[in-house]
């Protein structure tokens, strides 16, 4: 059980999956280090109050080395993106979209090449009355094709959960961001959480639905909120996959997004 309610949590620092609900669990003794490797699909369609639609196709890739408490995850994205030339995509340590102030608003483009990489760490923190994890990011300037703001971002976050009779497990998170100073900006650090609901709906299968808010850094733009579901299974000892999505209820937000994530223990 312990194994499958910590399924949601290893893509707690990913910036393109960063919609997905943060879950922490009581850490897990293991013999030696862990390894995994995760990757996905994930889409999501709107106009973010631009009066444009945007499309994101984003596909990331992750590494994953778990110790104990202490998770270690880097993960980079492939993203293309259909919509004007001023659009940075959202997902970037919990940031909703943003439009580079630099470049005047074009007709629609198509433009794709890798992300920003973010390093993350995740502590489980281990207590017998909740479920608590802290976590700490930086995303690092490496997006193409202005796919990124080109700045260091850092973020901080905690999470807690609690199991509940039956599978159930509520759970919230808070994440504070320090965003760069990118040159032609102006953005403020900002905030995000989110709080819900999972439970196991099978021997191997764990579903949540959840709800979000995220600050823009931005004046001009708006807060992403939005609801969430998705539910995670594992196959086998080495083999996981996730389904999710999200309805957004903001100018900032998505109109819809959904994504698939597959998760391989390498040891």
């Amino acid at each position: 059980m312990r194994s499958l309610l910590a399924l949601p949590l290893l893509l707690v620092s990913l910036p393109a999956l960063a919609t997905e609900p943060q879950i922490p669990t009581s850490p897990v003794k293991e013999e030696r280090p862990q390894i995994e490797v995760s990757t996905g699909v994930e889409y999501e369609e709107g106009d973010y109050g631009s009066g444009t639609k945007i499309n994101i196709l984003s596909v990331p890739t992750s590494l994953t080395l778990s110790t104990g408490p202490l998770q270690l995850v880097a993960t980079i994205p492939y993203r293309r993106v259909e919509g004007p030339s001023n659009v940075v995509p959202g997902g970037i340590l919990g940031l909703p979209i943003l439009f580079d102030p630099g470049r005047p608003q074009s007709e629609s483009i198509t433009r794709e090449g890798w992300g920003d990489l973010e390093l993350g760490a995740i502590y489980s923190i281990p207590t017998h009355v909740v479920n608590m994890a802290l976590s700490g990011s930086v995303k690092l300037p490496t997006a193409e094709n202005n796919l990124g703001t080109g700045a260091l971002d850092y973020t901080l976050g905690a999470e807690v959960s609690k199991s509940l009779a039956g599978g159930i497990v509520p759970f919230a998170s808070f994440a504070y961001t320090l965003a760069g100073n990118p040159e032609g900006y102006t953005l403020e650090d900002t905030y995000a959480v989110s709080g819900g609901v999972a439970a196991m709906v099978g021997a191997r299968t764990q579903a949540y639905l959840s709800y979000r808010y995220a600050d823009n850094a931005s004046d001009s733009g708006s807060s992403d909120q939005r609801l969430l579901s998705g539910l995670t299974t594992r196959v086998g000892k080495s083999f996981s996959l996730g389904l999710y999505g999200s309805a957004g209820f903001s100018d900032g937000a998505p109109d819809f997004m959904s994504g698939v994530r597959i998760d391989v223990a390498l040891n």
